[in-house]
């Protein structure tokens, strides 16, 4: 049964090597590689088109509700403290900061009962489904707020970190549902969001769902590869700019010995010719 596009057991909180140890189906599991390739290598497909567009808000957004015009967007201002244990939980309430009236710290005392969870668990379906598609729930430090609230240029920064954040993170998961044959666009739609920013804007925790009641991840592994790709792509950064100080110190020292060889010639033509005027 597929509601909104998405096949019922189909999670995407799993690692690349998990999902591809699981398709037994030598067709489907071409397909998956061969999308996985593409987003590895950053290709500009209809995938990473599709991740992008929805990552994408108004210009010079301050807040979130412009920077991801796509949404139902909701915020909460406070000091959420959420152990990653008790986050990557399926039983914990995350659902609950989709309502308005919740605060950012009201699930820190939130303790589990008993071993986690299946998702499919009948009450957590219920509680997955009633969430909805297309909405997003940020919980934002009041120290970090107000930053915000003080200076729009920071917080157009804040807007780019986390729209740069989720669009990396859509291409990981759409990919993976491209690679099951899934449609990514009833997919990307299907989506709802909860982010958990740190003072500095980073994302902290973010739980995604999808219709159908499931939770998509990203899990703790999904996580770890996550943020080694991230740092991947900083060592490259950092490469290049080296690359092209570098190539710029390079060209600097061959313009200078250009014009020091002119100069030379120059200055033994103006000596020969003023000998040979001269004699």
């Amino acid at each position: 049964m597929a509601v909104g596009g998405i096949k019922e057991g189909y999670f995407m909180g799993e690692t690349y090597e998990e999902r591809l140890s699981k398709i037994t189906d030598k067709n489907a599991a071409s397909a998956f590689q061969t999308a996985y390739a593409k987003k590895m290598a950053g290709s500009t497909d209809a995938v990473s088109t599709i991740s992008k567009a929805y990552s994408t808000g108004k210009p010079g957004a301050v807040h979130f509700a412009d920077a991801f015009p796509m949404y139902n967007v909701v915020t909460h201002v406070g000091n959420a403290n959420i152990s990653q244990g008790n986050w990557q939980r399926n039983d914990f309430p995350f659902w609950k900061y989709f309502e308005k009236g919740t605060s950012a710290d009201a699930l820190n005392d939130w303790q589990p009962s008993g071993p986690n969870p299946p998702q499919t668990r009948a009450d957590l379906q219920r509680n997955y489904s009633s969430i909805g598609p297309g909405r997003m729930a940020i919980l934002v430090p009041e120290s970090l707020q107000a930053k915000m609230d003080a200076d729009p240029a920071f917080a157009r920064k804040i807007m780019e970190k986390v729209q740069a954040w989720k669009a990396d993170y859509d291409l990981w998961d759409n990919t993976v549902a491209a690679g099951y044959g899934m449609n990514v666009a009833e997919h990307q739609m299907s989506k709802s969001y909860v982010f958990d920013l740190d003072e500095e804007g980073n994302v902290r925790n973010c739980t995604v769902t999808s219709s159908g009641g499931m939770i998509t991840g990203p899990t703790e592994e999904e996580r770890r590869q996550f943020e080694a790709e991230q740092e991947a792509k900083r060592k490259r950064r950092v490469k290049q700019i080296r690359i092209m100080e570098e190539s710029a110190e390079r060209r600097r020292l061959q313009e200078k010995e250009y014009l020091e060889f002119y100069q030379s010639r120059a200055a033994e033509y103006e000596f020969l010719k003023s000998n040979i005027l001269w004699k």
